[in-house]
């Protein structure tokens, strides 16, 4: 069961919505977020920024910074960027790039379907993060970045959501990265609470963005209540709900620092039990058509190699494209066991394609490798399985942004 509920945000003004409005943070490096912020000074992004993204000589104390983050975000809510919504409601969140369309609903629902299960998810989450994002929550006291779920749609949502389109956006405009951004505002209260009732019927939730932002809002909830607060908005997450067949979703393509000695001929010997090999000039390379398939960039050639027939292991992540890659060549071939901390693997986002990855080998990057993207069917089943994926499983695009909303707590 998933109880979602209308909230009253602060709402990004349409005169301020371009220049306010943040990029996907978390697509960023600190550099670039460093940059981005200097040239864009009243944008969210300035309230959302950590000690990370400081060089070691500037780090501010996290007190400080946390001080800092509150002071823009007060001084964007009284420049006039932001109005309180006159009513409590849920909204509808478009986003729109290149031909891909994905219409997400923006509501609260109790952080106890996360606490209890009924928000599944996939990723493994690290305590101190938790405890960091928990104690922004305390300090600055506000939400700005949904976390995303996906949902098994019914035609029921569907049909709701599809009429309430067809009314002119209270928001409509671009971000520079080419993502059209879309809101509409739901206060009917017929609407609303037909809309909580469609989803009355949705058992689970699956997290595609914001493990610790999640986990984060038990740490704020448990703050709250120790300091001898009730019930309050700290006790929900702000959530954007999209059906799971619209998703899209991209790899995070592999690229690996050297190949352990091997020359590129033993490299691809040691392969051959496994996968079956097609040799090609890189300029001839397509990208990865089917699940167990991948193509290796190297010497100026590209290599296609595909699983030969296996036996299915009972465990859904085992199956995943990525978790072969790292069982059957990352590490008994390349000697990377770590996948999380070797320095001697990066990854690209599959958006760059191919492009992306000759340009690591042209950075010295001796193999790129491109996957296979992981499907909303696999992510959902090694979730209900309540097992973990390897990092770097899934790549979300496009990503719902920071300063449409302000929800305070």
């Amino acid at each position: 069961m998933t109880q979602i509920r209308a909230f009253q945000p602060h709402l990004v003004t349409p005169g301020h919505a371009e220049s306010v409005v943040g990029p996907a943070y978390d697509s960023m490096s600190p550099d670039e977020r460093r940059g981005f912020r200097e040239a864009n000074p009243h944008n969210y992004i300035n309230v959302m920024r950590s000690v990370d993204d400081f060089s070691h000589g500037e780090r501010p104390s996290e007190e400080q910074l946390l001080k800092e983050n509150a002071d823009q975000l007060q001084h964007l809510l009284a420049s006039g960027a932001y109005a309180r919504c006159d009513h409590e409601a849920i909204f509808l969140y478009q986003l729109i790039i290149n031909g891909h369309s994905q219409t997400g609903i923006v509501a609260e629902i109790p952080v106890s379907e996360y606490r209890d299960g009924l928000v599944r998810k996939h990723e493994e989450t690290r305590k101190d993060h938790e405890a960091r994002l928990g104690h922004y929550l305390d300090t600055v006291g506000a939400t700005s970045s949904p976390i995303c779920l996906a949902y098994e749609g019914t035609d029921t949502i569907d049909a709701i959501v599809d009429d309430l389109i067809n009314s002119k956006p209270m928001l409509d405009f671009p971000l520079p990265d080419g993502v059209q951004q879309r809101l509409w505002q739901v206060s009917d209260p017929p609407v609303l609470d037909a809309l909580k009732q469609a989803f009355i019927g949705i058992e689970f939730t699956y997290l595609t963005d914001g493990h610790h932002r999640a986990a984060s809002t038990l740490h704020h909830a448990a703050s709250r209540h120790a300091q001898g607060k009730g019930p309050g908005p700290w006790d929900y997450l702000l959530t954007v709900l999209f059906p799971a067949s619209q998703l899209r979703v991209l790899p995070f393509n592999r690229c690996v620092r050297d190949l352990g000695g091997l020359t590129s001929e033993e490299f691809v010997e040691r392969l051959e039990p496994h996968f079956t090999v097609e040799a090609t000039s890189a300029d001839q390379a397509t990208l990865p058509a089917r699940r167990g398939q991948f193509l290796m960039l190297m010497d100026g050639q590209a290599v296609t190699i595909t699983r030969r027939p296996a036996v299915q292991d009972p465990s859904p992540v085992r199956n995943l494209d990525v978790s072969v890659l790292q069982d059957k060549v990352l590490a008994p071939v390349l000697g990377i066991h770590d996948a999380r901390k070797d320095p001697r693997l990066n990854y690209v986002t599959g958006d760059s394609g191919i492009n992306g990855l000759l340009q690591r080998c042209r950075e010295g990057w001796q193999l790129g490798i491109a996957c296979f993207p992981t499907s909303m069917a696999e992510l959902m089943a090694v979730a209900n399985a309540g097992e973990v994926m390897p990092p770097k499983s899934t790549c979300f695009d496009p990503k719902p942004r920071s300063g449409l909303f302000v929800r305070m707590s």
